[in-house]
């Protein structure tokens, strides 16, 4: 070998036979990729497995869980800050990430660096890799259950407090509800979603979202259907149902007082807060976050009112209905004047019909130049009936998912509402529209679309 050259082993795997440890951090982000591609396999037993054998790093940890079909994201968002504002030092574990795979994990709402993630991930793969040479029939986690232990193991390294995780899909069979030592779960909107694992009605679904209570739930109100599961939940234990304890808070309803596209302020239970994140769906998952936090308080973290105002104030979740500033320095994109770019990442008919209903609050009579990508196991026919009829064109494109729908495969449902074409990739997608005749260009249908958007991070 020539000095100075660099030896590139044929797989990922090959690394642990080298040193143990990944060389970079472009080869642990390989590796879990090559995993992703197995696909989805829910349960709890290997998960627990995986966590046994790093020693269990969730059992040190206070965690607030979170699951439900929409908001979940923004509801972590508003406790982390909360939280922070409090004085907490906080590990946040959010999927799927929006604009870098870092941001799966956040310490203080800092997205772990390269180096970390790597150091992490290595330290998993090790484990599992001489798990998989011992076991008959091998030992193999999916590419979720590993990012799971990895959000534990850091949070558990990095002297986290507290932590808030998101559920991947679903509750019950979810990596997440492996883990103990809840101190509250927290259950946002409940809308149809992932029908093919979750069930095909309302009650179904939040039966099996109500699976991570565990004690103490907040939620907003729901359907009555919604609401008898919650008030019930229920785990499967040697084959029997077993009935789990529960005592369900639900949050008030928030007042509007005023709204602009700088944010909103509002009124719950007499005392007034202001959020920048927009629509009226925001003042609902602000008040399940206040709820909590009240209930978080009771339980100890010492959580002042002062906190809860200042951590929603300064409270910013990317890619839900975001008016993007900087867009020149943040994705180089050029927004000419007088024009607006917005991301959202819609991808069910409920966050559509939320995304529907912002768009006619804030941009009532304007020109809207729809770039949509949708993943292929979502209702894609739900959401483009819900939105592209308020386009005045549309560009389809193929998110960088293989999950994804081809942009051909997605022209042809949303022709069916607006005049579209195809476009090469989401980045000149967006660019092209905005130099289009249109106000307002709206970027939307999957969260995976914005990964590919931001030129300034392509390794």
């Amino acid at each position: 070998m020539t000095c100075g050259a660099i030896f590139t082993p044929a797989s990922p795997e090959q690394y642990f036979l080298l040193r143990g440890a990944f060389l970079i951090y472009k080869e642990a982000v390989e590796y879990i990729k090559n995993i992703e591609r197995a696909g989805i396999d829910l349960g709890l037993e290997r998960m627990r497995e995986l966590l046994d054998m790093l020693g269990a790093p969730d059992e040190g940890l206070r965690c607030v869980h979170i699951a439900g079909t929409n908001g979940k994201g923004s509801v972590s968002a508003y406790l982390t800050s909360i939280l922070r504002e409090a004085g907490h030092k906080v590990g946040t574990y959010n999927s799927p990430s929006v604009f870098c795979y870092n941001e799966r994990w956040l310490i203080d709402g800092t997205p772990l660096c390269d180096d970390e993630v790597a150091k992490y991930m290595s330290k998993i793969a090790l484990v599992i890799e001489k798990e998989n040479a011992r076991r008959a029939g091998g030992f193999k986690p999916t590419a979720f259950e590993i990012e799971t232990a990895l959000a534990f193991e850091a949070f558990k390294e990095e002297g986290c407090d507290v932590c808030v995780i998101e559920t991947g899909l679903g509750g019950r069979w979810d990596a997440t509800n492996a883990m103990r030592n809840k101190l509250l779960a927290v259950i946002t909107p409940i809308g149809l979603d992932h029908c093919a694992y979750l069930g095909n009605t309302l009650g179904e679904i939040a039966a099996e979202k109500a699976a991570i209570i565990d004690g103490d739930a907040v939620t907003c109100a729901q359907s009555e259907d919604v609401m008898r599961e919650l008030a019930h939940p229920w785990r499967s234990a040697d084959g029997a149902r077993k009935e789990m304890p529960c005592r369900l808070f639900i949050a008030s309803e928030p007042t509007p007082i005023d709204d602009s596209l700088d944010g909103q302020r509002f009124e719950y239970e007499g005392k007034k807060y202001f959020v920048k994140m927009l629509g009226a769906h925001q003042l609902q998952n602000a008040a399940i976050a206040i709820c909590a936090a009240e209930k978080l308080n009771e339980k100890g973290l010492e959580i002042s009112e002062e906190s809860i105002k200042t951590g929603l104030e300064k409270t910013v979740w990317r890619g839900r209905f975001e008016i993007v500033k900087n867009a020149k320095e943040r994705f180089d994109l050029d927004v000419p004047t007088g024009k607006t770019l917005v991301f959202d990442g819609a991808h069910n008919p409920h966050g559509a019909e939320t995304l529907k209903k912002a768009l006619k609050k804030y941009f009532p009579s304007a020109r809207i130049h729809l770039v949509i990508g949708v993943l292929r196991d979502k209702d894609v026919r739900g959401i483009a009936r819900l939105i592209a009829p308020l386009a005045a064109r549309a560009t389809c494109v193929t998110p960088p998912s293989p999950r994804a729908m081809s942009a051909e495969e997605l022209s042809g449902i949303v022709g069916e509402y607006v005049n579209c074409d195809i476009g090469e990739d989401i980045h000149r997608a967006a660019q092209d529209a905005l130099k289009g005749d249109c106000d307002v260009v709206l970027v939307a249908g999957s969260l995976t679309l914005f990964e590919n958007i931001d030129k300034s991070k392509e390794l």
